[in-house]
């Protein structure tokens, strides 16, 4: 993954509450299967192989995080094996029809996500973190600038 998107998600997270941070695994496997296939498409096996790894390990914590007392769950644990078992199947045969028949499925699934996390209005699951502010500014060029607000406050992050 790339330095950019490693930033852009690590925001996403600070301000997200837990239907969001299922909504942001599905965005990061996303971009995990299509930087696969790019690099695939290039003949770089190794960030073939890293991508692909990477979107596994993510499919893998959704699994583990079912509460398997609802039926639901056990259906979504069945599509997650599924789509782990296309993609370390694409993984040892480098056939990019596994990346698409996985990608088919995160892609509902992370659909189905966004549209119940609309409705999800808990609390963000990370406390007193800083916001982000960004903005076009007037100066040489128009660049994007990031501005932090509550600098004086150290007492910020995850609280247990």
């Amino acid at each position: 993954m790339k330095a950019e998107s490693i930033k852009i998600y690590t925001r996403r997270v600070t301000s997200a509450n837990k239907s969001e941070l299922i909504v942001i695994i599905y965005d990061i496997i996303e971009e995990n299967l299509t930087l696969a296939e790019e690099a695939l498409a290039n003949g770089d096996k190794e960030s073939f192989s890293n991508e692909l790894k990477q979107a596994v390990s993510f499919v893998k914590e959704l699994l583990v995080s079912l509460d398997m007392n609802y039926e639901v769950s056990k259906n979504l644990a069945s599509l997650y094996i599924y789509v782990s078992r296309c993609l370390n199947f694409a993984l040892v045969s480098g056939k990019k029809e596994e990346i698409e028949a996985a990608r088919k499925v995160i892609i509902k699934l992370g659909d189905s996500f966004r549209e119940v996390a609309k409705s999800d209005n808990s609390k963000p699951v990370m406390e007193n973190t800083q916001q982000v502010y960004a903005g076009m500014t007037y100066g040489k060029g128009l660049s994007l600038d990031e501005t932090l607000l509550d600098a004086e406050s150290m007492d910020r992050g995850f609280r247990a």
